[in-house]
């Protein structure tokens, strides 16, 4: 069983506190992390995207190990995590495009950020020896209250095109899908877009506090 907590590296951007972090969270029993990129931040500018210093990934990955802590990759594009549009960079937004879609003027924009994170994120794999066992592409992409035909072909091509980025960079480690609600939405045999593993967000009270004790 994987008991995994969250870390951020672009929210502590001091490298050597990484494994303080992953041995405190390993001490409390855990053992695994799941973590984001946010891509706003490592392609400010389009087609420079940062790898070094705090934005590399390598001092991260070398922490997890030394811990003994697997890692969830959650690369994006669209992350959520409370961020500034969930990660998509503000020069992607200015385009006349619709995002998380098949668009090909927003498929464009993703292309060298996924690629790039994707060969990172593949010398990382535990196939090679690294901590990271599962990777997540996309974010809770899934239905919203009012949409009754999601996922509509144009869903599934998108989910498709992102997990073929993933692939073509040389994942092997299962896919693994966070659905917002029980929909069964990307489960293995699903269709076109379908994923290795199914999950669910599961808050036990959602988001109401007032009518439930605490």
């Amino acid at each position: 069983m994987i008991f995994s907590g969250e870390f951020h590296p672009f929210r502590l951007p001091v490298p050597d506190l990484w494994l303080d972090v992953f041995q405190k969270i390993k001490s409390m029993g855990f053992t695994g992390v799941s973590f984001y990129v946010d891509w706003g931040l490592v392609e400010g500018n389009p087609g420079h995207i940062s790898t070094d210093g705090i934005w590399s990934l390598e001092q991260f990955f070398d922490a997890a190990t030394q811990a003994g802590i697997y890692l969830i990759a959650r690369p994006g594009p669209y992350i959520n995590a409370e961020t500034t549009a969930g990660g998509i960079p503000g020069w992607v937004l200015r385009k006349n495009a619709t995002i998380r879609s098949d668009d090909p003027e927003y498929l464009n924009t993703t292309v060298h950020y996924m690629a790039t994170m994707g060969r990172i994120i593949e010398k990382a794999q535990i196939t090679h020896g690294g901590p990271v066992i599962l990777v997540q592409p996309e974010n809770e992409y899934a239905s919203w209250p009012g949409v009754t035909d999601f996922p509509s072909s144009m869903n599934q091509r998108y989910m498709d095109f992102v997990e073929k980025q993933l692939l073509d960079a040389g994942i092997t480690v299962p896919l693994i899908v966070n659905d917002n609600l029980a929909k069964g939405y990307w489960a293995p045999g699903s269709g076109l877009g379908a994923v290795d593993i199914y999950g669910i967000d599961s808050y036990p009270l959602r988001y109401d506090c007032e009518s439930h004790p605490l």
